[in-house]
């Protein structure tokens, strides 16, 4: 199998299926719309209840509507919490990833040339294809097919040029010392990759969204079978369950959006490789 074509068997990674911008517009239309609407009817809903001479607050429901906000508040921790372990696991995973090839970097001083600056050199370029720019985000299949590829590319030179460097007279212990460093930093791209997936579903993240709108909708009711008026409290809080919604979803997502992974361990290893590498 040719190393670049290795991209087709990460296929089963699974990633998020709507964009931000997607999510964003629907939480900032949907949310607002569900207040229009759950007032508006209920403001209806007054009007034939006292043209029949019926008592309102007998059809307010408020033990329901307590429930169903007791039952966001229950999903938006839940969410938010996961969302939050995804985060700190996707960070954690680039640190180890640094660190592991910094280690394999050290390491390989302890080989003779010329094996040993083309293994170094080998790493560099590995290192630099991990890194994901600032001003590309990894948002769709594509790009996160042209992010890895990129990297098995580079990663393909890693194993032939430590066998190659470490081969005899290299005294066995250095040869364990060395290749067992550069296996941990392949190891480390299959960790990276993995925490790359979305272990949510969409269809978790519609009921979250459905649960939402549910009590944004009964609140705005409640306003209107009271006959009070719509005001900007209730759009407040309508704006910020968007926003709490959009946070989730924003955080999950480490190399796109507003809150993007730190990837300064990463620099700095390469920064400081590139150094070594110009002190030879």
């Amino acid at each position: 199998m040719q190393p670049t074509t290795a991209v087709a068997e990460y296929s089963d990674v699974t990633l998020a299926t709507l964009s931000l911008t997607t999510i964003a517009l629907i939480v900032v239309i949907g949310l607002p719309v569900a207040l229009i609407g759950g007032y508006w009817l209920g403001a209806i809903g007054r009007r034939r209840l006292t043209a029949k001479g019926q008592q309102v607050e007998h059809h307010l429901g408020e033990t329901t509507q307590g429930a169903f906000l007791a039952l966001l508040g229950l999903l938006l921790a839940f969410t938010f919490g996961n969302a939050l372990s995804i985060s700190q696991a996707m960070k954690a995973a680039a640190t180890d990833e640094a660190a592991a090839i910094g280690t394999a970097f050290l390491r390989a001083d302890y080989l003779a040339d010329p094996g040993r600056t083309e293994l170094k050199t080998a790493i560099f370029d590995y290192a630099k294809t991990r890194v994901v720019p600032a001003h590309q985000q990894i948002d769709t299949r594509e790009k996160f097919d042209d992010w890895l590829e990129a990297s098995l590319i580079a990663q393909a030179r890693l194993w032939p040029a430590t066998l190659e460097a470490t081969k005899d007279p290299t005294p066995p212990p250095i040869q364990a010392f060395v290749a067992s460093a550069v296996n941990d930093a392949l190891d480390a791209h299959l960790y990276r990759v993995a925490t790359q997936a979305v272990p949510i579903a969409p269809f978790s993240q519609m009921v979250v969204l459905i649960a939402t709108i549910t009590a944004v909708f009964l609140l705005a009711n409640r306003t209107g079978m009271l006959g009070r008026s719509l005001t900007w409290r209730t759009f407040a809080f309508s704006m910020l369950t968007a926003l709490v919604l959009y946070m989730v979803a924003d955080i999950r997502r480490g190399y796109q959006g507003f809150i993007r992974i730190e990837q300064s361990e990463l620099f700095a290893t390469i920064f400081e490789m590139e150094q070594a590498l110009q002190a030879e």
